[in-house]
């Protein structure tokens, strides 16, 4: 294809981006260099002209002026202003940064000269060191660097698809740009940037749900005969989302059976969880979940969230038929991974899903998926009733940082058991600290009330928080198992840069619902921090040469289980001169 080809096709936004990638590149660049022509960067097509303007004779006598002033500003400046750290600094210090920066200055001078291969193996580089590159030391400048890089990279992924289609020699512009970015997988573009072409998207009735297999015949009689309770209670459930999820689905241009695909995932059922990992009502592993910005940690699980996974899967699902056109491919990807489909499709030489070599869960997951839309469609016909719908409106309260869920409810006058079922991603029956406002939700009429009286409660009071003082040989591993929280919890929490430097009687904050708190206690007291009964005293023993055991607790006058207990010592009998043994006795 010309270079006027390229400039038609190419929109006036699109023209700037490449016209101006040598600018950003920050490399010295001729037009000699440039897959476009002098002629092109004077005047690209119909977009604006590149050459600045002379300047008028008014502006030409407003520059002294306005030196004047810049002069004057400066000089006010003191000659020794206080230094705070820049990115120079930063790559300064950090060779394996700066080796970042050099990679994507070299992807644009990559994709200024239309080299377009080499660029893409540097982008997915650029992203996957990016996320290793995470700084241990919590340092927040490098952490903003990344995040940077992180959006620079996105951005010139775009790019990249734009640069593919207006080399391309057949059109449609628009299905080009859906298969470009298809290709880039992983990359997470912002929903505006995509081209949707939803007039070339084909129904889902004749593509997939009006085909006939013995299959599906097979998995209609199950889900009206042996399967009947089973799908009464699914489709109950779908009637009481329907007009959730269906919203979103609609809004993204998807057909409206997709939702029968969480309906044979889950039975929509929030707290489902597969034997491979994959959790919520659109059975989103880790992996796949993290890519879709789910948040998934000890205090967070929002694969369980309808609306948040669902809006995830809409996203999923989307990328999927633009990768590849067919509905029966894109359920099979969803079900087994499109790396899968793929080669199986490329191993096949064909596409048709019926004849390609799947596992034998896939095989089945589509025919289930058809029997269950079948169903569902006309539930009465097959003779099958839904139960009564429980409606799904709330209203959302937002919570600053951790709040015990016990609180909430008793503030929004509701039971806490209904205060969960309405939030099933919170795991720990609180809000997660650090988080600023996180949005819970209570029923619809109650939000109002439930704040106001949420913020009479000071925060110090909406959560308990347990202290813990750092015994010898504990590590944040030991006391996080033992409270049932992570590492990487504790150290946000108690700003601790290095994980491994924390010293006997150190004193860590711990924060916890209250039915967490009293579960913690006894788990404490059985990995070794003894919980002492009210009215017991600590005594200690200074171990000598020669001591045992048995015989520090014959003379302290306590069992010998009892001292391993307090001592944190299991599996050993190894004692050393100068340690200190502690033992609880009663006051008395």
């Amino acid at each position: 294809m010309t270079t006027q080809q390229d400039n038609r096709k190419c929109p006036g936004s699109a023209r700037w981006l490449l016209a101006l990638l040598p600018l950003l590149a920050g490399c010295a660049f001729t037009a000699s260099d440039s897959p476009l022509g002098e002629s092109d960067f004077q005047s690209l097509g119909d977009g604006p002209s590149l050459r600045a303007p002379a300047p008028t004779a008014e502006a030409a006598e407003a520059v002294p002026v306005a030196a004047a002033a810049a002069d004057s500003v400066m000089a006010e400046i003191p000659a020794q202003m206080p230094t705070v750290p820049s990115i120079s600094d930063l790559l300064a210090e950090r060779p394996d940064l700066a080796q970042l920066e050099d990679l994507l200055s070299g992807a644009l001078r990559m994709l200024a000269r239309s080299q377009l291969e080499p660029a893409r193996d540097v982008l997915f580089l650029l992203k996957e060191e990016a996320t290793a590159a995470v700084p241990a030391d919590r340092d927040s400048l490098a952490a903003s660097y990344l995040r940077s890089l992180g959006r620079r990279v996105t951005l010139l992924a775009g790019v990249l698809a734009e640069q593919e289609v207006l080399q391309a020699s057949v059109a449609d512009e628009d299905s080009l740009l859906n298969r470009a970015y298809a290709d880039l997988r992983g990359f997470s573009f912002p929903d505006s940037l995509i081209p949707l072409t939803l007039p070339q998207r084909r129904a889902i009735e004749a593509d997939l749900i009006t085909h006939e297999d013995e299959r599906v015949t097979k998995w209609i009689h199950y889900y009206t005969h042996e399967g009947r309770e089973q799908m009464t209670r699914w489709l109950t459930r779908k009637a009481a989302v329907e007009e959730l999820v269906g919203g979103m689905l609609a809004e993204a241009g998807l057909p409206q059976e997709l939702i029968y695909l969480a309906v044979i995932e889950s039975g929509l059922n929030p707290r489902a969880r597969s034997n491979v990992g994959a959790v919520g009502p659109w059975q989103f592993m880790p992996g796949t979940a993290r890519h879709f910005h789910l948040r998934c940690d000890w205090w967070v699980d929002e694969r369980r969230d309808l609306e948040m996974s669902t809006r995830a899967a809409v996203n999923y699902m989307s990328q999927l038929y633009n990768r590849f056109g067919d509905w029966a491919l894109v359920l099979a990807a969803y079900n087994s991974g499109e790396g899968r489909v793929e080669r199986a499709v490329n191993r096949a030489g064909l596409d048709n899903f019926w004849q390609l070599p799947l596992p034998w869960e896939t095989r089945n997951h589509i025919p289930k998926f058809i029997a269950a839309a079948r169903i569902g469609a006309d539930p009465e016909a097959f003779g099958i009733t839904p139960g009564e719908v429980t409606s799904l409106a709330y209203d959302v309260v937002n919570v600053t940082d951790a709040t015990d869920l016990a609180l909430i409810a008793e503030c929004a006058g509701i039971d806490q058991e209904r205060l969960r079922e309405l939030n099933p991603a919170l795991l720990r029956g609180a809000t997660p600290p650090g988080n600023g406002d996180y949005p819970v939700r209570v029923p619809v009429g109650t939000g109002v009330a439930a704040m106001r009286r949420l913020r009479a409660v000071p925060l110090a009071e909406r959560l308990t928080w347990r202290r813990h003082t750092v015994q010898r040989g504990e590590t944040l591993g030991h006391i996080a198992r033992a409270y049932g929280t992570t590492v990487r919890d504790l150290t946000r929490l108690n700003t601790i840069g290095n994980a491994a430097l924390i010293h006997p009687g150190d004193k860590l904050l711990i924060p916890m619902p209250a039915a967490l708190a009293e579960r913690s206690r006894l788990r404490t007291a059985e990995a070794g921090h003894y919980v002492p009964p009210e009215g017991y005293g600590r005594v200690s023993y200074r171990v000598r040469a020669g001591d045992t055991l048995t015989g520090i607790a014959q003379r302290l006058g306590v069992s010998l289980s009892h001292l391993r207990r307090v001592n944190n010592i299991h599996g050993t009998s190894l004692i050393k001169p100068g340690q200190r043994l502690y033992a609880y006795r009663p006051t008395n």
